[in-house]
């Protein structure tokens, strides 16, 4: 008999590339490599791009900068894409990172426009790393944030 298939605590979302220039990089990824918008339609900041099973997302790296501060600002970083996961519950995934010393950019964050509680970590080499989970309905309005501890 087959073991019993349980959701994981933490899915692997898509890769997102941080882009300089959003228009071209959409123009390349749509146009010249043919991949079909998933969401977005060539609108900065964000877009996604290949099949509902396997995605890219484009974010404008100037835009990121903006979400995650001066602190974690990528600018002068060699940042050029970060991995993105879901989980069931950001705030539980934010504690467990924390007792285990993990260094947290932003802390758990409501972003009403894109329905999800997000937080955002570097990994042990430095890579912007965003977990998130969804946003109830009734949740959703102006943006909250939850200071990092």
């Amino acid at each position: 008999m087959a073991p019993k298939s349980r959701r994981p605590s933490i899915d692997l979302n898509n890769p997102r590339l941080l882009v300089r220039d959003f228009a071209r990089s959409w123009k390349f990824y749509t146009k010249t490599l043919g991949l079909a918008p998933v969401s977005g339609d060539g609108t900065p900041p964000y877009g996604e791009v290949g099949s509902s099973l396997r995605f890219v997302g484009l974010f404008l790296r100037g835009a990121m900068d903006d979400l995650i501060g001066p602190a974690g600002a990528l600018s002068d970083a060699p940042d050029r894409f970060s991995l993105v996961f879901e989980v069931p519950d950001v705030d539980r995934t934010l504690a467990r990172l924390e007792r285990a010393d993990v260094s947290i950019e932003i802390g758990a964050t409501d972003r009403p426009l894109w329905g999800l509680r997000t937080i955002h970590l570097r990994d042990p080499d430095g890579n912007l790393v965003e977990i998130y989970s969804r946003l109830p309905a009734v949740r959703r309005g102006p943006a909250r944030k939850r200071p990092v501890r």
